[in-house]
């Protein structure tokens, strides 16, 4: 029998091809067939992406400058570059196959750029009673029992009997000078983590983190103390599936994409646990206790939680703490040390939220206050210290430049504020670093947005007026110029088009209706709210007198405004260094009333008389 009979089918044999990335001169080699966005993952390069490679966003653009690629045909909802872009080596890397050598540069508009992400001290909470602790420990005396009856206990401690492994007690019996242990009390029953000789014990550390859907921010404590050593921040890795939190979802609905997000999610608090510990000059595993705030879908993806059921309006969600060890979730830390996720309430009113509230005092207040997060998924809660009630709306992309055709993320070359010159009439802008235009990012969008009212290139039902100077026919039909190419860092027009203005009206419609529902629902008028909570960084960078004038936010004619900044890292720094907070966190997230507005039928109506600018008249009384 010849050869070729033997082995009648063939093995098909991948060929390694080279592809090298501009202007970061990286070069990997990868199989034929590898997709494009997934090499761009390998090198470490963080490219913009929000549909998650469904080629509907059209933000993941790269030229190719050599050899060939593979891409998808375009359909109406990829078709998202146009004909010049496609004559100029433009591609959406997420459509793209690589069949052999290839360079190609990422350009500006699609990079990842010293973004800017809010991280403000927490405030110490008063007493400090930690989940960690150290106590002395007193051997009993033998009086002749033998070595295995002998005992130990904790100077101090009164609780459950703590659990200790026969290493750790037949090393405490045996010391022969005096000895610590540190007990974490974040289980039943309470764990001995280390021993040590007394008088060689170093100081106890825990790290709060904000486990964001876009940005992960944290900072490192002393749990005796409460000091804050040191702070630090990155972007979720996660990005690269998708930017939304049902695109997240969706990816995770197989067994290995909730393996690759739920590591990728702990790999970046592992990033910010390393800037943590490199500015404190500590070890990892000096760090006994993580507590995290985040929203539920991130807390399920961290926790290997398949989060599919999410999808389904008014689902029921634990509103239980989880809580792991850092071994099993994967946290470069003490392999035992707890880790304490916020509790979440429902769908998408999470951890984070909770934090806020702890953050803004709500737990303990007597008057009416409203706080509003709008992130990546916009949180709203109504109420006093004797009740809340929360809404949920997906609004917050827009706010943060996502589904913008010129659109970014806060960083480096962002447009954030928008005005008219006073005496000269023109429109003037300012960016992130002082560096020239790369596109506009959430805050810019709200002023842009009032800025076109007020020239009347807007009207008040959002359509763009043809009249106005700046506004002209485009691929997409109308489109407002706001910036030429020759002035921009990407040699392009930066405009705003009728689309996403339609987007921006439909985010802003969200968020005011949603606010509107609670403030019927518990008869409250705009004048009965006392304090107006803002976090994130919504809060921290907008100009909240155009929000309201654009009317995402009613014009609360009695409430004192507070910016809390980043309230869940406060939130989640308040429950690492005082357990007292995370009864109280978990007492909010007991008792807080949530309301689904997918099938809520107060909304829609709020809704539709939210798509006008500002709104309905009694959510935006006039300036006395």
């Amino acid at each position: 029998m010849s050869t070729r009979e033997q082995t009648p089918v063939q093995q098909k044999v991948t060929r390694e091809i080279r592809v090298i990335f501009q202007p970061m001169n990286r070069v990997l080699t990868v199989p034929t067939g590898t997709p494009l966005f997934a090499a761009i993952g390998m090198a470490g390069i963080a490219i913009e992406s929000i549909c998650g490679g469904k080629g509907t966003c059209g933000k993941c653009r790269v030229i190719l400058t050599s050899g060939t690629c593979m891409a998808a045909p375009e359909t109406g909802t990829s078709c998202r570059l146009t004909q010049k872009e496609r004559d100029e080596g433009y591609y959406l890397a997420c459509q793209v196959t690589l069949t052999g050598d290839a360079e190609f540069t990422i350009p500006v508009e699609s990079r990842i750029d010293s973004p800017q992400i809010l991280i403000t001290l927490p405030v110490a909470p008063g007493e400090i009673e930690p989940a960690v602790v150290r106590y002395r420990v007193e051997t009993a005396p033998s009086d002749g029992l033998p070595f295995a009856s002998q005992s130990i206990r904790f100077a101090g401690y009164s609780g459950p009997r703590p659990r200790i492994t026969d290493e750790q007690y037949h090393a405490l019996l045996a010391a022969e000078t005096s000895q610590a242990a540190t007990l974490s009390t974040v289980r039943s029953p309470p764990t001995v983590l280390a021993i040590a000789p007394a008088e060689r014990v170093s100081p106890l550390y825990g790290v709060a983190i904000d486990l964001g859907t876009t940005t992960v921010a944290g900072c490192l404590a002393r749990l005796d103390t409460g000091a804050i050593l040191a702070t630090g921040s990155t972007l979720n890795r996660q990005i690269t599936y998708g930017e939304e939190l049902l695109t997240r979802i969706g990816y995770a609905g197989s067994p290995a994409g909730l393996a690759t997000l739920q590591k990728a999610a702990a790999r970046s608090i592992n990033d910010v646990i390393e800037t943590l510990i490199r500015t404190a000059g500590i070890r990892s595993t000096d760090i006994l206790d993580v507590c995290i705030a985040g929203n539920t879908v991130m807390n399920h993806l961290l926790c290997g939680i398949n989060p599919r059921y999410l999808e389904l309006a008014d689902a029921p969600v634990s509103r239980v703490p989880i809580q792991k060890t850092a071994q099993e979730i994967g946290l470069a830390v003490h392999p035992d040390a707890g880790v304490y996720c916020l509790p979440n309430v429902s769908r998408f009113v999470g951890g984070d939220v909770i934090g806020d509230m702890i953050t803004a005092g709500m737990h303990t207040s007597e008057e009416v206050s409203l706080l509003v997060d709008l992130g990546t998924n916009g949180e709203i809660v109504l109420g006093t210290r004797h009740w809340t009630a929360s809404v949920s709306c997906a609004s917050g992309p827009a706010f943060e430049g996502a589904g913008i055709r010129a659109g970014m993320r806060a960083m480096k070359g962002a447009i954030d504020h928008v005005h008219v010159d006073p005496v000269t009439g023109e429109i003037c802008w300012s960016t992130l670093g002082s560096a020239p235009a790369r596109g506009i990012c959430g805050s810019g969008i709200i002023d842009l947005a009032v800025v076109m009212v007020q020239t009347e290139a807007l009207d008040f039902a959002g359509k763009l007026n043809f009249r106005h100077p700046r506004v002209r026919t485009g691929p997409e039909g109308a489109e407002y110029v706001l910036a030429l190419a020759p002035v921009t860092g990407t040699g392009r027009d930066i405009m705003i088009t009728q689309q996403d203005i339609d987007y921006l009206m439909d985010s802003k419609a969200a968020a005011c209706g949603a606010i509107a529902v609670l403030l019927k629902r518990y008869k409250c008028s705009v004048a009965g709210i006392r304090h107006l909570y803002l976090a994130g960084a919504f809060g921290a960078y907008a100009d909240i007198g155009n929000a309201v004038r654009f009317g995402i936010l009613p014009r609360f004619t009695a409430a004192t405004l507070h910016s809390i900044g980043n309230g869940s890292l406060s939130g989640a720094y308040a429950t690492l260094v005082s357990t007292r907070y995370r009864t109280a966190a978990e007492e909010l997230a007991r008792h807080m009333v949530y309301i689904d507005l997918l099938v809520d039928t107060a909304f829609a109506e709020e809704y539709a008389a939210a798509l006008y600018i500002p709104g309905k008249q009694e959510l935006f009384p006039p300036l006395s």
